[in-house]
C-alpha cells in the first residue's frame, strides 16, 4: 500500500512540476562489526527504481568512507585548507577506506570505476534502465573505520557510523550530482526505504535510525532505560564535564539487531557498550493516539546534563511540529557520542552531540539538531549547493526557540558575563564591513570557514527576523507551513522557496536579494548600521550593545605602557572602534611619562569603503601621529636638567585590498604611504652653550608598496614589494636624498603537527642615492640587524630607543632580519649599495617544547673607507630560539658565527647579554589583532 501512495504521489508530483522527478531507491544491508580491527563487514542489496524520462546506462556511487584513505581526497584537502593538521598527520592504521567492492546488476557482474574523486565511482549498467524500470544492484563492501576525524569514525570502541555504505548519488532534473565527501558542506541524497540488520557483541548498546524490530533487544533497551532513569535520580555525583570512563570488555556472544525506515535519505547507527539509555514517548497533534518513541543515549560524559535530555528532545520536537508541520517518523532519538565536525550533526530520526558544557547550551543544540528533520530530513534540500536552505532556515526557528524557553537570554550570545550580543549580527556585520562575506547562495565548498557559520547560518537567520518585526511570526510560520507542506520529500531548491516566500508574504524578491547577493540593497544595506552609543570602562576593546541605531559611539579603556625614555606611562584610549569594524573608526590615546614628564601617546583615524568595484574587496584611507621620547643626552649636565627630546612620526596611508575568491587563501593589496618624521634633538649655540629650543630633525618618506600571501596549512606563503624615496628636510645638510626597491619572500613548510621550518628571503638595492660611494652607515642604510637605531622609519616600537645595553637586544623583523644584537656604534652589516638575507627557522621535533634552531645569513656592499674598493661582505650566525605565544615573543641565542660577527657577540659580554628578543609589540596592540580576526 506503501508503495502505490508513494508511486501515486510521484506521479501527482511530476504532473505538477513538469520536469520534476524523483528517483527511488529501496536499501538492504548486512553488516558485521570487528570492534578489534575496527571493520565492518557488509553486504548491499540495493533496489534502484528510474522516474527519469530518460534511460540511465551507468549510476553514480558515493563511497564517502574512501574520503579517509589519503591526503589526496578533497576532504583532507579542505581540513588543510580549513586549518587543520589532525588528518594530513595522522597514522595510515588510524585511516579508513570502503573496499572489497563486487557490483552485480540482476545477478550479472558490472564494470565499476573510481572517478579522479576516490570516494565517487560510477557503476556502468550491463543495459540501460528504461523510466520507470527498476534493477538489483548487489555488491559485498568493506569499511575500515577511520578514527573520528569528522563524522564517521570511532573512539576507542565508540563507533560513529555515518555515510558509511555506497549510497547512489542523487539524479534530478540537472543531472548526476556527484559528489565527494567534505567535513565543511553537507549532503544531498536520495530518499528511500532502509532494513539494516548489524551483528555485533551482545554487551553493545545501539542507536540508529530507524524502528528496532527484534522485540527482545527493545525490551532489554527499556529495561536499561528503566534502571538508568532510577540510578540518575538517586545520585547526587553526576558529572558535568568530560569523564574518562573506560570499555568494558566485549562479549564473547554476538547478536543481531535490525531497523527498518521508510522515507528517509541517509541511515546512521552507533555503539557503545557504555551507553546508559532513557527513554519517553511523545504524542503530538492531530495524531495522539499514535505515540513517538523519543531515546537518549549517553555515557557518563556530562551526565548532569543529560539527565534532562528527554524533556529537551520532547520540547523541541513539539515546538518544530507545531510550527512547520507534524513529526512523520515513529522515533527521535538523541545521542551523546564523539564528534570531531561541530557541536552537533544530524540524521533522519537520529541526531549525535558531542560535548556541550552546559544546560542550555545541550537544550539549545539539541533543539537546532532536532530541527534539522524537518528541513534536512523531510525538505532534502541540497545542502551541499544550497546551505542556508537547511542551515539557515532551521537556525531562525533555533533561535525563536531559545528566546521562547530562555527569555533571559533573548535568543543571544554571552561574550561575557553579563555582557550579551547576537552573534549572527555580529558575525555578517564584522565581513560584510571588510568586504569579505560571500552570499550565502554560494557552495560550501567555495565558501571561507567562517563564511560558512555567517552565509550558512547566520545571515539567513537575520533575514527572517527582520521579516518577522515586519509581519509577525503567526504569518513567518504559515508562509514555513506551506513550503514545507508543498515541498516535503521532494528536494526543493532556491527559486521554489522564494516563490513560496512570494506567494506568502510578498517578499520573493526580498529573500532573492539577501540570500543570493552580498549587494547593498535591501537587506543587506543593514551591513553599514553602527551600534548604539555607549561607554565602556573596560580594560578591553568595548563589546557591541544589544540595540543599534544611527549614532556615534564612545568607548574608554585605560591604557598603561612603559619605554626607557618615558618610564611608566598612564592614559587612556578614546575610541569608536568594537568588535565591528566600522565605516569610520578613531582612536586618541593619550599617554603620560613619568619619567620624562611629557605627554606621549597615538591618534589616528581610518576610512573604510567597501567593494567600490567588482574587482577591489575594499579601500581604506588612514591617517595617525604617534609621539614619544626617544634620546636621553648622555651628558650628566643635561640629565640634572632633565632634558629629554623626542619624535613625532605622522603618516598618511591608502591602501587597496584586492578581491580574491575565498578558497584561495589569497590575500593581496597595493598601498601608498607618507610619513613625516620630526625629531627634537639637542641644540648648541657655536660656543657649545646649550640653547633652550631644541633642534627639529625633519624627513619624509613616499612608499609604494605591494603586498601579497597565502595562509596555506602546509606550506604558506607570503611576498611583497616596496618602492621607497626619502626627502631629507633639513637645509644645509648633506644631500640624503635617495630611491630604494625591496622585496621580501617568506614561506615555509610544516613537517609535523605545528612543527615548522620557515624561509626568509630579502633583497634591497638603492636605484638612486648620492651617498653610495661613501663609508658611512647612516641610520637608514640597508641593515643586517633590525634594532631600535635601524627603524629609521620608527615604524616599530621599542621598550629603549637610542639606548645601550640590554635595550639592544630588542630585534625586530624588517631587513636582514639578523638575530644577533651587535650594537649599533659598529658599522657592521650596513650598506649603502645593496643587501641579500637569508632568514632559516626551524623547530625541533619536541613535543610541547617550543624550542628551535635558526640560522641567517646576509651578503651586501660595502667600501671600508673612502680610499678603498667596494667589497662584497659576507655573515652568519645560528643558535637555538625559543617561541612563545604564536611567535609574538621569541628569544634567541646564537651560538656559531662568522668570524667578525662572533668576535662582535663575544664583545658583549656572556651568553645572556648576547641573546636577543623579538616582542612584536605592534601586532598586540588591540586594533591590530582585531583586524586580523579570520
Amino acid at each position: 500500500m506503501r508503495i502505490l501512495l508513494l508511486l501515486l504521489s510521484s506521479f501527482l508530483l511530476r504532473a505538477q512540476s513538469g520536469d520534476y522527478f524523483q528517483q527511488e531507491v529501496s536499501y538492504d544491508i548486512r553488516a558485521s562489526l570487528d570492534d578489534r580491527n575496527h571493520e565492518l563487514s557488509c553486504f548491499l542489496q540495493l533496489t534502484y527504481t528510474n522516474h527519469a524520462p530518460v534511460a540511465l546506462d551507468s549510476i553514480v556511487f558515493h563511497l564517502w568512507p574512501r574520503a579517509f584513505s589519503s591526503d589526496q581526497t578533497a576532504f583532507a584537502r579542505q581540513q588543510l585548507r580549513n586549518g587543520s593538521t589532525r588528518f594530513h598527520f595522522s597514522a595510515e592504521e588510524d585511516r579508513g577506506t570502503l573496499d572489497s567492492l563486487d557490483f552485480r546488476v540482476d545477478g550479472q557482474p558490472a564494470a565499476f570505476r573510481f572517478t579522479a574523486d576516490p570516494d565517487i565511482g560510477v557503476l556502468s549498467l550491463p543495459a540501460p534502465l528504461p523510466p520507470e524500470a527498476f534493477i538489483t544492484i548487489t555488491t559485498p563492501f568493506r569499511v575500515k573505520i577511520p578514527m573520528s576525524f569528522s563524522r564517521l569514525g570511532h573512539v576507542g570502541e565508540s563507533y560513529q557510523m555515518t555515510q558509511w555504505y555506497p549510497k547512489p548519488a542523487v539524479y534530478d532534473r540537472d543531472g548526476w550530482h556527484a559528489m565527494p565527501y567534505l567535513d565543511q558542506g553537507e549532503f544531498y541524497s536520495e530518499f528511500g526505504d532502509f532494513r539494516v540488520a548489524i551483528d555485533l557483541p551482545e554487551n553493545y548498546v545501539v542507536a540508529a535510525t530507524g524502528t528496532l524490530q527484534e522485540a527482545d533487544e527493545r525490551s532489554w533497551l527499556l529495561a536499561r532505560a528503566d534502571s538508568a532513569q532510577r540510578a540518575l535520580a538517586g545520585r547526587d555525583d553526576l558529572s558535568p564535564g568530560y569523564v574518562a570512563q573506560p570499555y568494558p570488555p566485549s562479549a564473547a556472544a554476538r547478536k543481531t539487531v535490525t531497523y527498518t525506515a521508510a522515507g528517509v535519505h541517509d541511515f546512521a547507527w552507533f555503539a557503545d557498550k557504555r551507553f546508559a539509555v532513557l527513554h519517553d514517548t511523545l504524542h503530538l497533534r492531530p495524531r495522539p493516539n499514535k505515540a513517538i518513541d523519543v531515546w537518549s543515549f549517553f555515557t557518563e560524559t556530562e551526565a548532569a546534563l543529560w539527565k534532562n535530555s528527554l524533556t529537551y528532545t520532547k520540547r523541541a520536537t513539539r515546538f518544530f511540529s507545531e510550527r512547520l508541520g507534524t513529526y512523520p517518523y515513529p522515533q527521535v532519538t538523541a545521542v551523546q557520542s564523539a564528534l570531531s565536525a561541530g557541536a552537533g550533526m544530524e540524521y533522519p530520526m537520529i541526531t549525535v552531540i558531542g560535548m556541550s558544557g552546559s544546560s542550555y547550551a545541550l537544550d539549545e543544540v539539541l533543539a537546532h539538531e532536532i530541527g534539522h528533520n524537518w528541513f534536512y530530513g523531510v525538505l532534502g534540500s541540497n545542502e551541499r549547493r544550497h546551505a542556508w536552505m537547511d542551515e539557515g532556515l532551521n537556525s531562525y526557528y533555533e533561535r525563536r526557540y531559545t528566546r521562547e524557553y530562555y527569555p533571559e537570554r533573548s535568543g543571544r550570545f554571552q561574550l561575557l558575563p553579563g555582557r550579551e550580543t547576537d552573534i549572527n549580527a555580529l558575525g555578517y556585520r564584522y565581513t560584510a564591513r571588510l568586504g569579505k562575506d560571500q552570499a550565502p547562495d554560494t557552495p560550501s565548498d567555495s565558501l571561507s570557514q567562517v563564511n560558512y557559520w555567517i552565509a550558512a547560518y547566520g545571515k539567513p537567520t537575520l533575514v527572517l527576523e527582520e521579516l518577522e518585526g515586519q509581519i509577525g511570526q503567526a504569518k513567518v510560520d504559515a508562509a514555513f507551513r506551506r513550503y514545507y507542506t508543498t515541498w516535503k520529500f521532494r528536494h526543493p531548491g532556491p527559486e521554489d522557496f522564494f516563490a513560496v516566500m512570494e506567494s506568502e508574504t510578498g517578499q520573493g524578491d526580498y529573500f532573492r536579494d539577501a540570500l543570493t547577493t552580498t549587494g547593498r540593497g535591501s537587506f543587506n544595506a543593514g551591513a553599514q548600521r553602527r551600534p548604539e552609543g555607549d561607554t565602556n570602562w573596560l580594560p578591553s576593546i568595548g563589546l557591541v550593545t544589544a540595540q543599534e541605531r544611527e549614532q556615534p559611539a564612545l568607548f574608554v579603556t585605560p591604557l598603561a605602557g612603559f619605554n626607557a625614555n618615558d618610564g611608566a606611562m598612564l592614559g587612556l584610549a578614546l575610541h569608536n572602534r568594537t568588535l565591528e569594524p566600522r565605516r569610520f573608526e578613531f582612536l586618541l590615546a593619550p599617554l603620560y611619562g613619568f619619567g620624562s614628564k611629557e605627554l606621549a601617546g597615538f591618534a589616528g583615524g581610518r576610512y573604510r569603503v567597501t567593494r567600490p568595484l567588482s574587482w577591489l574587496q575594499r579601500v581604506t584611507i588612514g591617517a595617525g601621529i604617534q609621539r614619544f621620547t626617544d634620546f636621553v643626552p648622555p651628558a650628566e649636565r643635561l640629565r640634572e636638567l632633565d632634558l629629554r627630546y623626542g619624535y613625532t612620526r605622522s603618516a598618511l596611508k591608502s591602501e587597496f585590498f584586492f578581491d580574491h575568491p575565498a578558497v584561495d587563501q589569497r590575500e593581496s593589496s597595493v598601498y601608498t604611504q607618507l610619513i613625516h618624521l620630526d625629531r627634537a634633538r639637542p641644540a648648541f649655540s657655536p660656543g657649545g652653550d646649550l640653547l633652550d629650543d631644541p633642534a627639529h630633525l625633519t624627513t619624509n618618506f613616499l612608499v609604494l608598496g605591494y603586498q601579497a600571501r597565502m595562509e596555506r596549512e602546509i606550506n604558506p606563503i607570503a611576498y611583497g614589494l616596496r618602492l621607497e624615496y626619502r626627502d631629507d628636510g633639513n637645509a644645509g645638510s648633506v644631500d640624503t636624498d635617495y630611491l630604494r626597491l625591496e622585496g621580501t619572500l617568506t614561506g615555509g613548510y610544516q613537517y609535523d603537527r605545528k612543527k615548522f621550518v620557515r624561509w626568509r628571503l630579502f633583497g634591497g638595492y638603492f636605484l638612486v642615492h648620492d651617498a653610495r660611494e661613501g663609508n658611512a652607515s647612516p641610520e637608514f642604510s640597508f641593515s643586517l640587524v633590525d634594532n631600535a637605531a635601524t627603524d629609521y622609519r620608527y615604524d616599530d616600537l621599542y621598550f629603549g630607543r637610542n639606548r645601550d645595553k640590554g635595550y639592544e637586544q630588542q630585534l625586530e623583523l624588517r631587513q636582514g632580519g639578523f638575530r644577533a644584537p651587535i650594537a649599533p656604534a659598529f658599522s657592521y652589516g650596513r650598506s649603502n649599495d645593496y643587501l641579500a638575507a637569508l632568514n632559516l627557522d626551524a623547530d625541533l621535533p619536541l613535543p610541547n617544547l617550543p624550542v628551535g634552531l635558526f640560522f641567517d645569513a646576509g651578503v651586501y656592499g660595502f667600501r671600508p673607507t673612502l680610499s678603498s674598493d667596494p667589497t662584497n661582505e659576507l655573515n652568519w650566525v645560528g643558535g637555538l630560539s625559543v617561541n612563545f605565544f604564536n611567535s609574538h615573543l621569541q628569544l634567541f641565542l646564537p651560538l656559531v658565527a662568522d668570524t667578525d660577527t662572533k668576535r662582535l657577540l663575544q664583545e658583549r659580554g656572556n651568553l645572556l647579554d648576547r641573546t636577543s628578543v623579538r616582542l612584536r609589540l605592534s601586532s598586540l596592540l588591540p586594533w591590530r589583532w582585531l583586524d586580523d580576526l579570520p
